[in-house]
Parts: C-alpha cells; structure tokens; sequence
C-alpha cells in the first residue's frame, strides 16, 4: 500500500477513439504538456491498439503496431511523463461488440453499446484485451479499466434471472462484474493499481457504497478527479469554450481544497479531452484546436489559480503574438 507522501500527478487524456494523431505529432506534443506541467498521460485505446490472436478482430485497420506503442513509452519517459492505459471493459464497448463475432455478448441485442456480464464469454473476452494491454505496458503502475455509462444493465433474460435467484439489483449486478474485473486484475497484477470512472455509483445508498468499499479497499484506496479541456460541451463542438473549462479547474481546486482531505490518497487529476461522445457519434473538437485551452488548464491546474500574468505566460509560450482569446460558452 503506497502512503499518503506519493506524487500527485496530472494527467492528460488522449482519446484515440477519432481521429488519433500519429507518432510523430506525439513527438512535438509530449515536451510541451509536460513544461506546462503534466506528469502523465490517460491513454484511451479502443480499437487502435494493436491486438491479436482471437481479438485480432477488433483491432482498426489503423492500428498502432507494437513497436508504436512501445515507441510512445519512450517518448513519454522521455519527458517524465508516466502512461496509464484505459480499456473500456463494461459500456462504450461498441467498439468490441460492433463485430459479429461478439453479437452474442450484447445486453441488448440490437445495441452494441454494453456487454452482458453474466454471458459465459463476457470475462473471457475482456481479460484477453487487458492482458494484451498489460504485456505491452509492462512497467505502468496503474489501469483503467473504464466503466462509465454502462445504459443498459439487467435487460437480458439471463442478468433479469441472475438477478432474480440472488435477490440482485442492477447495481448489484454492476458492482458484482467490476470487482470480478478488478480482483482479477490484482490477482494476475499485483503490481498494477486499479482506476475506474464513479458515475455509476454516484447514485447508489450510501450504505451500500460503504459496505463495498470497506471490503474493496485493498482494489481501490485513492481517489483521481477529473475535468476537461475539451469534448464536453457539446457532441459537434468545433472550439472548446476556454473560460468554461478554465472555470471548470478554478471549481476542481476549490471543492478538492475542502473535500481532498476526506480520502486515504489524493492522487491526482485526469484533464479529459473527449475526441467523439461514443464510437458511433461524430468528431468534437480535435486535440490541435484544444491546445491553448489544454495549456491554460494545466496552468490552472498546476498553480491552483488563474491571473492575467498566468494568461499572459501560456499565450507567450505558445507563440500568440497576443492573449489567447477565451472562448466563451456557446449559447
């Protein structure tokens, strides 16, 4: 168990998801997210990792090769930045059921969007993505395995009668197949520290959240937060809204400020920047556009305020030959 001296790490999301940069975009963006002050990177493959063997299927015809992901590592140890990989493992799994070959593990039959997880083939299929993941990022210390958004859950005839016979609710039935996931993975990965989304738990009795993570907290024992610098304001934006999600920081470090103490480890935020709301959905803002407002967040979020010097800073830094204009909300 680490303790409570830990680095404190920010992180930055890169949803490969649409629209994924190549290696060498990669070469000239990492430096610049970590003189602005990231420590990490939230690596969201999907179907761009190079899979193989029985899922081979599931890889994009783009693919990153191996020898890319390995080449990404370097790059970012280069410029101390950590990598932490995120395989969905619940919903946003269009792009595993999608495929004829995994039809069958569908909740519902006609969405492709969540798996069933009480289907024979469910765990089989996400501990072999994992795996491939982990053997390509031998060294990393964390991983998420997603689980946000999980819309359809208990619809099948088979999770409604598994629910029935142990008095089960659909939470029950989310919590049983994360930490199946979760134990698993410290079983075959001792080493590794798990991460999760929370949305699907926001929700659920405070009794019950209690009594899981009172037993859990050998799986899950700190707390990430995270924010945005793009992808959520709007599914066809074409500009992030700089002062909103700078605002959004300015909120994060308020709340965290009175709430951070609460929690056994504090370790860190995630700026997430969404390329696409799900696989099927159109392109949002792409990561080049973003990168002032990526840059000013991180300011933000590395020196817990924001002042026309700090405006001043990260426009000069970027070559503007005046201040970034914050973009305001759409309305």
């Amino acid at each position: 168990m680490e303790d409570n001296a830990e680095k404190v790490h920010s992180l930055i999301h890169l949803d490969l998801k649409g629209a994924p940069p190549r290696l060498g975009y990669f070469e000239q963006l990492f430096p610049i997210l970590s003189s602005f002050g990231a420590t990490g990177l939230l690596v969201e493959y999907e179907d761009m990792f190079p899979y193989h063997g029985k899922v081979a299927h599931i890889r994009a015809p783009h693919a990153y090769l191996p020898d890319d992901i390995i080449k990404l590592h370097t790059l970012a140890t280069n410029n101390n930045l950590i990598v932490i990989p995120l395989v969905q493992t619940f919903g946003h799994f269009e792009f595993v059921l999608k495929h004829d070959e995994n039809r069958a593990i569908r909740e519902i039959e006609r969405y492709p969007n969540a798996l069933c997880p009480t289907h024979p083939d469910a765990f089989p299929l996400v501990s072999r993505i994992i795996a491939q993941v982990v053997e390509l990022h031998p060294n990393d210390k964390f991983f998420h395995i997603g689980a946000d958004e999980v819309w359809h859950i208990g619809k099948c005839p088979r999770c409604q009668n598994e629910m029935e016979v142990k008095k089960m609710s659909s939470s029950d039935l989310f919590l049983a197949w994360v930490f199946k996931v979760a134990w698993w993975m410290k079983k075959e990965y001792p080493n590794l520290t798990i991460i999760m989304w929370d949305d699907m738990m926001r929700n659920m009795p405070l009794d019950k959240l209690k009594n899981i993570f009172n037993r859990y907290s050998a799986v899950f024992d700190g707390i990430w937060v995270a924010s945005a610098f793009k992808g959520a304001t709007g599914s066809t934006q074409f500009l992030p809204p700089i002062q909103h999600h700078i605002n959004n920081h300015l909120t994060w470090i308020s709340v965290l400020s009175e709430y951070k103490h609460q929690f056994k480890i504090y370790r860190g935020i995630a700026l997430t920047g969404w390329q696409r709301y799900d696989h099927y959905a159109v392109l949002c803002e792409l990561l080049p556009v973003a990168l002032p407002c990526l840059c000013l967040c991180l300011r933000v979020a590395t020196r817990n305020s924001f002042t026309e010097a700090d405006h001043d800073y990260v426009s000069q830094r970027l070559g503007f030959p005046h201040r970034v204009n914050l973009v305001p909300f759409p309305r």
